[in-house]
């Protein structure tokens, strides 16, 4: 599996077009869309731009964090790689995920981080790439936040092996449960040779309504 992981690590320059919904505990009606693109240049270099919100600026707020915190822990990946130096492993049986076969694999962090997951990982049994962890952070990200679950579902979208989904769920103290979700709605990868041929784009944002928010920390399911 670290062999697998590592082969992946030499990714090209690439962009990523990606949709963010919150929501309170019924899912099925967000309070706020974010659309934001991530420019990824190798080694280590990530950017970010917002270019669309819909409803409650809340999701903005939790959504720009996320991003902050995305952009800072790429810059050292090493802190969240599902490695030895990170994890206990234990393998717990095997299961079919997405219509392939997997072995499921206990997650016990080695450090008590938040940008470490104690839970479980299905891994292709043929490719031995992770296809989805779920779990809770090994250390809660903030007072704020209690009962943080997330789960993350991987893919590979122009040749490049991402993170497709995330799933996050949370009990704000204050704000109740709240739900972000996340999935990369186009992936466009650019190589030495091929650089991309023209930048994503989205319509314009929309004059919002003013709503004032509390501003509940650091959200980070990725």
């Amino acid at each position: 599996m670290g062999a697998a992981q590592q082969a992946e690590q030499n990714r090209p320059e690439y962009t990523v077009l990606r949709e963010y919904r919150l929501s309170g505990a019924d899912v099925s009606t967000p309070t706020s869309r974010v659309l934001a693109v991530v420019d990824y240049v190798p080694p280590g270099n990530k950017q970010f731009a917002i270019r669309k919100t819909e409803g409650s600026d809340r999701g903005e707020k939790i959504v720009r964090r996320v991003l902050e915190h995305e952009v800072r822990m790429t810059r050292d990946s090493s802190a969240t790689d599902f490695t030895p130096s990170n994890y206990e492993f234990a393998l717990l049986g095997q299961e079919s995920h997405r219509g392939k076969r997997c072995y499921v694999l206990g997650l016990n962090p080695k450090h008590d981080s938040p940008e470490l997951l104690k839970g479980r990982a299905w891994v292709d049994a043929e490719s031995f790439l992770i296809l989805r962890v779920e779990g809770a952070p090994a250390k809660t990200p903030s007072w704020w936040i209690k009962d943080l679950q997330v789960a993350i579902d991987y893919g590979r979208a122009d040749g490049i092996w991402l993170p497709l989904s995330t799933w996050a769920s949370a009990d704000l103290r204050l704000l109740g449960t709240h739900v972000l979700t996340s999935r990369d709605i186009q992936v466009q990868a650019a190589t030495q040779s091929a650089k991309l041929s023209r930048p994503l784009t989205v319509p314009a944002r929309r004059k919002r309504a003013q709503n004032p928010a509390v501003d509940a920390a650091v959200w980070n399911p990725q």
